[in-house]
């Protein structure tokens, strides 16, 4: 028996994010930005020239704490319905981009700062996300990225192998869990010098029409660096 190509688990995979976001008039994840963020965000000062990119937005839980950095901000993400739901506060104060990560359409060397959370361990294809990353960084530009292990709470939880490899939780959504050495690989494979790399934890409410109970992560975040040249 065959599995399907990557291309159709990634499709199929995006349209159900989608349409969770769409599900809901209300924020799936709530309006508290990730636990980890304002712990390993970086200081504007120790930033180069640029503006910020919070990569898969959603409904712009993180956005708070990158304004406050006082730089242009753009937010992207694949699903529609996510943007949609970004309070018009927020709108107001940053660019909407509806994108692929791994293809935005957006020129070379354009942020000092990119924010990439709770999406490499639902991407099917990281590696294309984060040479894209790469691309858009300047040199000196700095990526935060949180990859989860076998040892976060919701590893297992209610998911079943997907096919070629992965998991898929409740038959629907993409997840891969990586430990240290393959996290910390998956950034250098893309071009990306590792600055920090810790672990993380945190407490999250429940996900209306996600996930019912209260949970415990625990996630590897990492800080990287274009190299300048």
């Amino acid at each position: 028996m065959s599995h399907p190509p990557t291309t159709e688990i990634n499709a199929e995979n995006k349209s159900a994010w989608n349409q969770l976001y769409a599900s809901t008039p209300e924020s799936i994840w709530g309006r508290e930005p990730v636990g980890f963020l304002r712990r390993h965000l970086p200081a504007a000062s120790v930033l180069p020239p640029g503006a910020l990119l919070d990569a898969a937005a959603g409904e712009g839980r993180n956005l708070p704490p990158l304004l406050e950095l006082g730089r242009p901000v753009t937010a992207c993400d694949a699903a529609a319905a996510a943007l949609a739901k970004i309070p018009a506060a927020l709108r107001a104060r940053v660019t909407i981009l509806e994108c692929d990560l791994a293809q935005l359409p957006l020129g070379d060397a354009q942020f000092a700062f990119i924010l990439l959370s709770d999406v490499v361990e639902t991407l099917p294809e990281p590696a294309t996300v984060l040479t894209e990353m790469r691309r858009l960084l300047v040199p000196g530009g700095l990526l935060l990225v949180n990859i989860p292990g076998d040892d976060d709470g919701i590893a297992g939880i209610d998911m079943q192998p997907a096919p070629g490899h992965g998991w898929l939780y409740r038959g629907r959504y993409y997840y891969h869990f990586y430990g240290r050495a393959e996290a910390e690989a998956l950034l250098a494979a893309a071009g990306l010098a590792l600055v920090a790399s810790e672990v993380s934890a945190w407490d999250e409410p429940p996900h209306p029409q996600f996930r019912p109970e209260p949970h415990a992560h625990r996630s590897r975040v990492l800080l990287a660096r274009r190299p300048a040249g």
